[in-house]
């Protein structure tokens, strides 16, 4: 009896169902590229120069024809190493309109661009948006180097210390800029990192000496002791094969996080490969190779720091500065050298330079050292950038970076 009564209320439940209107509208654009005719491969890399794009859009309704009622504003942004450029939130690149479903030869100009690149197009910002969307084929540019990582949009803009055109992205560095002759020569190791050099050697063997330009360094963040693909160590002047992991900006230092580290086991061990330390001119006076002058001074001024941030740079002459009522010391073990030779406590001078030993150089004691002058001090170069809070740090490396007069 229970099953007799159960059957029909099956039946009934099955023949209820609700009609829908099928899907009406654009569902999808379709994007063409005119010029260049060719987007590359990953074996032909496009020129860096062809950036300048032109592209047809074809509105798409759900039966694959052109739908003739799309009649709207799209934008343009560029996809590549991860994040699209600039993000949804920010102004696009361009914007034109689709007028009966097509727009054609519509120009588009790219930032520089790096690796597999696509144009995705959106109608995402009207009244009330369709949020269709399309992409160009791909266009292979190069992989970057390390300059382009380190390198801001502009050396005269406000936020040239501290903001960076490849911040958040996704970056693989595997070449150097200097082709055969390059090198990517480690500089230093910390307890949770390494620093590296995009070098230029004597010939294509990699014979020392080996030379960098500004914007040819690194920071290389592993949150631990640095280890290569294998497991193994990095070690001072090892030569690598690349590096890859996350981009950001860290009060106005450029790390690389996350990191995977490309090394070969053959590969020999070359501390000569190391690039010269950059002898920074820190003099208290206003001249036209002043480093602490303001950011765009004759021959430089502060840019000078970003220029060789995560580089090595040699400091000449300098005085320490007595650390018995500095903050810096007590609280980060920083002290201070005054460039200008002149010394004290330096408090309320912010033309020093902060020093770092702690775990690297223990044999330094900074409290017995103040008023005393180091004919040299060598160390790489870190930044604090906070607005217009700007502290510079080096750390030396061992105890050859240190010499009293």
């Amino acid at each position: 009896m229970a099953m007799k009564t159960l059957v029909p209320a099956l039946l009934l439940l099955g023949a209820c169902t609700e009609m829908k209107d099928g899907i009406e509208g654009t569902q999808s654009l379709q994007v063409q590229l005119i010029s260049p005719a060719n987007g590359g491969s990953s074996t032909q890399r496009l020129m860096d120069s062809q950036r300048a794009l032109t592209i047809d859009v074809t509105a798409l309704g759900p039966d694959g024809e052109v739908d003739t009622s799309f009649d709207r504003d799209v934008q343009v942004y560029a996809q590549f190493l991860g994040t699209l450029t600039p993000s949804l939130s920010d102004p696009p690149l361009t914007s034109f309109r689709v007028t009966g479903g097509k727009a054609t030869g519509k120009a588009v100009m790219l930032p520089a661009a790096y690796g597999p690149t696509t144009l995705w197009i959106d109608d995402g910002k009207s009244a009330d948006p369709t949020f269709a969307t399309g992409t160009s084929p791909t266009l292979w540019y190069r992989d970057p180097f390390i300059v382009d990582l380190q390198t801001p949009r502009s050396e005269t803009a406000l936020d040239a210390l501290s903001s960076i055109p490849l911040e958040n992205k996704q970056v693989t560095v595997t070449t150097s800029r200097y082709s055969a002759r390059g090198r990517l020569v480690v500089t230093s190791v910390f307890s949770q990192g390494y620093t590296v050099s995009d070098v230029q050697c004597a010939d294509d063997a990699g014979t020392p000496p080996c030379t960098s330009q500004a914007y040819d360094h690194a920071m290389i963040f592993s949150f631990s002791a640095p280890r290569g693909e294998h497991g193994e160590p990095i070690v001072r002047g090892q030569t690598i094969r690349g590096f890859a992991g996350g981009l950001a900006e860290f009060n106005g230092l450029t790390e690389l996080g996350f990191p995977r580290t490309y090394t070969s086991e053959n590969e020999q061990v070359d501390p000569r490969r190391e690039p010269a330390p950059v002898v920074a001119d820190l003099e208290t006076t206003v001249t036209p190779e002043t480093w602490f002058d303001q950011l765009n001074a004759p021959g430089g001024g502060m840019i000078n720091f970003e220029r060789n941030e995560a580089g090595l740079i040699q400091i000449n002459n300098a005085k320490v500065c007595d650390v018995t009522n500095d903050n810096d010391y007590r609280t980060y073990k920083q002290w201070k050298l005054d460039p200008a030779g002149v010394g004290g406590n330096c408090m309320g001078n912010r033309k020093v330079i902060n020093v770092i030993t702690a775990g690297t150089v223990s044999e330094i004691d900074p409290p017995a050292l103040a008023g005393r002058t180091f004919a040299k001090v060598v160390g790489v170069l870190r930044p604090v950038n906070i607005g217009t809070f700007n502290v510079w740090i080096i750390y030396p490396r061992s105890s050859a970076d240190l010499v009293l007069q």
